[in-house]
């Protein structure tokens, strides 16, 4: 792999040196670009090379010759930047998945309803409906998490929670009342990761967190929070995090191999540098 890109290079610094001035303003500008670019390229700045050779192609349109050969460059460009990119994204994957092996013997996953997704809880925890006053910790599929909260026997128009350290609390974003479900007096509802925004990070950050407002349009109901169900609020949160690191990984690592086998396909079927000053 070292020695291919070596002589792309070398190709390019060659290509380069035939670039030469001739007194033409436009040809004399993208002659410096295209030199800009390569010399980015030798210097592993693949970003600033692609950068270089859009405005090469942007401000001198008419000048083919140049633009034609700036095409290798770009190909070496984007071959660089994608085996850069694969190998700092590998690291992340190995280091999601390490974590995720880690949490995953501690979470069950849970087959919901026809028709609805279902979700990750910690083990030991019931997946039954709620039927007591307070809020239980979840993580969906695809790596989100997220908390359901319960209000038993009472309409108090639950639009928010709150968690507490003292006097020291942090709430949800109020949600509209068409996303509360109402059984027999109690009422429920879910709250979605944009609505937890900055949770997870309080809770790891307040290991004394003691209590959970269910707060409504019409009253507040306050629930002890013991150990238990702080350490599992944190648990989802992490397992979360693990989830969509891997996730996002594995996305990125098929983008970069998608863009690296574009990028040797060009170089592979582009004319080499002697055939071109044939």
């Amino acid at each position: 792999m070292f020695n291919a890109t070596s002589k792309t290079l070398a190709a390019i610094a060659l290509a380069g040196m035939m670039l030469t001035s001739c007194g033409d303003k436009d040809k004399d500008g993208a002659t410096q670009l295209y030199n800009e670019g390569a010399a980015a390229v030798e210097a592993h700045n693949y970003a600033g090379a692609l950068v270089i050779l859009d405005t090469l192609n942007a401000r001198y349109p008419k000048q083919f010759e140049i633009r034609k050969a700036a095409m290798r460059v770009r190909a070496s460009a984007m071959e660089g930047m994608a085996l850069d990119s694969i190998s700092a994204g590998d690291r992340v994957l190995a280091e999601a998945t390490v974590r995720l092996d880690a949490l995953r013997p501690h979470f069950r996953h849970v087959d919901s309803s026809v028709g609805l997704d279902g979700y990750f809880l910690p083990e030991g925890v019931s997946d039954k409906v709620m039927t007591a006053t307070g809020i239980q910790a979840r993580v969906t599929d695809k790596g989100y998490f997220y908390i359901v909260a319960n209000v038993q026997g009472r309409a108090i128009g639950l639009n928010s929670i709150e968690l507490c350290q003292g006097g020291d609390c942090i709430s949800s974003s109020q949600i509209s009342p068409a996303r509360i479900v109402k059984v027999e007096g109690s009422e429920s509802a879910s709250f979605n990761p944009e609505d937890l925004e900055g949770i997870g990070a309080w809770l790891e950050s307040h290991p004394g967190a003691d209590k959970v407002v269910l707060a409504g349009s019409k009253g507040k109901v306050p629930v002890k929070m013991n150990a238990k169900l702080r350490q599992e609020l944190l648990d989802c949160y992490h397992f979360s995090e693990a989830l969509q690191a891997q996730r996002s990984a594995s996305i990125k690592r098929e983008k970069y191999e998608r863009m690296l086998a574009t990028a040797r396909d060009q170089l592979a079927n582009m004319p080499s540098t002697e055939q071109e000053q044939q």
